[in-house]
């Protein structure tokens, strides 16, 4: 059976552009406040590196999907079957 050719990989942005954006992507570190002021820091990676307990989320999780594209100052609701949870992004790093 023949194979088919691999895609090219994504063009992603060179990483001091992405830093320039400031807006959370795959491979950012996010951190985080709650309206009771807990902070927490996660980095965003593929679902197969996902492990939540070492801060380390999936950006197909209902988190890392509110995440994606988001800049500091900006607020971000994640969906969970407890409710909904707000954050505030106090910073995202490269």
């Amino acid at each position: 059976m023949p194979q088919r050719p691999k895609a090219p990989p994504p063009e992603t942005a060179p990483i001091e552009q992405l830093r320039g954006e400031g807006k959370a992507r795959l491979g950012a570190r996010v951190k985080l406040s709650d309206p009771d002021g807990h902070q927490a820091e996660y980095r965003l990676v593929t679902p197969d590196h996902a492990d939540p307990t070492h801060g380390a989320v999936s950006v197909e999780s209902p988190l890392g999907r509110a995440l994606l594209g988001k800049s500091a100052g900006e607020e971000v609701t994640v969906e969970r079957p407890r409710g909904p949870l707000e954050y505030t992004i106090e910073g995202v790093y490269f």
